[in-house]
């Protein structure tokens, strides 16, 4: 898989709801991203509802015991720590709750990100649907991975994802506002001339990022200079909409850490 370098960074005014009516541009979106650019698009998604949704998985995180589940078929919704942990392809502090479609939650989360995920889709260049019913398709599944990077060290080494027939880009939603939740730190991505383009500045509550997910980018040290409280919950949040292949799925490559 080739890297491919972060170009400009385009802010939109349409809800992600409005890009499925709109093939002409998510036709544009489509060359633009495979080339390196990126967009913030508004999710639409009412903010005091995204608010909501980390104070309950803030009581799951504080309430009962973190376990760690294979991306596999019947996978049981779950959260775990990563602290470094050698079984990730990519190194990093946080900790992620994973939901699939193949199970119940209480916020129906993929109803409520369902658009997010069908334009994902088609800027992948596939039906809108794909990836979102209870079974597999083509050895892969989607998979919403709440992740919760601490004041005082979350971060996620700089890498690459996967692009294959499963998926061009791996949006993320923001459920948290630099500023307000945190003062340092967030997404980056990296451009052709190995500079780090901020992309953290142009994202609010809401905010749905896409950008080619070859393109090298990371999580910088959340607020580095604090003191370091996974129990607390304080930091960066954000939705991963993803698309994840299966542990037994041998043909499609891994993210790289890149250090």
């Amino acid at each position: 898989m080739t890297s491919v370098p972060a170009t400009d960074v385009h802010v939109l005014d349409r809800t992600v709801d409005e890009l499925l009516d709109a093939s002409g541009l998510v036709d544009s979106m489509r060359s633009e991203i495979a080339a390196g650019a990126v967009y913030v698009v508004p999710s639409g998604i009412d903010r005091a509802l995204l608010v909501e949704l980390r104070a309950y998985l803030t009581r799951v995180g504080q309430s009962s015991l973190p376990s760690y589940h294979r991306i596999e078929v019947g996978a049981p919704n779950s959260h775990r720590m990563n602290d470094g942990d050698e079984r990730s392809y990519v190194r990093g502090r946080f900790h992620q709750f994973s939901f699939y479609p193949w199970n119940q939650d209480l916020f129906g989360l993929f109803d409520l990100l369902g658009p997010a995920y069908r334009v994902k889709n088609l800027l992948s260049g596939l039906p809108p649907a794909s990836f979102l019913g209870r079974m597999p398709e083509q050895g892969c599944t989607a998979r919403i991975s709440v992740q919760f990077y601490p004041r005082g060290g979350g971060g996620l080494n700089r890498h690459t994802d996967p692009v294959d027939r499963h998926q061009l880009t791996v949006p993320t939603l923001e459920l948290s506002h630099r500023g307000d939740d945190y003062a340092t730190g967030g997404i980056y991505v990296i451009r052709a001339d190995g500079s780090t383009l901020d992309v953290q500045e142009h994202l609010d509550v809401g905010d749905v990022l896409f950008f080619n997910a070859a393109t090298p980018h990371g999580v910088a040290t959340i607020d580095h200079a604090d003191a370091l409280a996974w129990h607390r919950f304080e930091g960066r949040w954000i939705a991963l909409l993803a698309v994840n292949k299966l542990q037994s799925t041998a043909d499609i490559g891994d993210s790289v850490d890149l250090g």
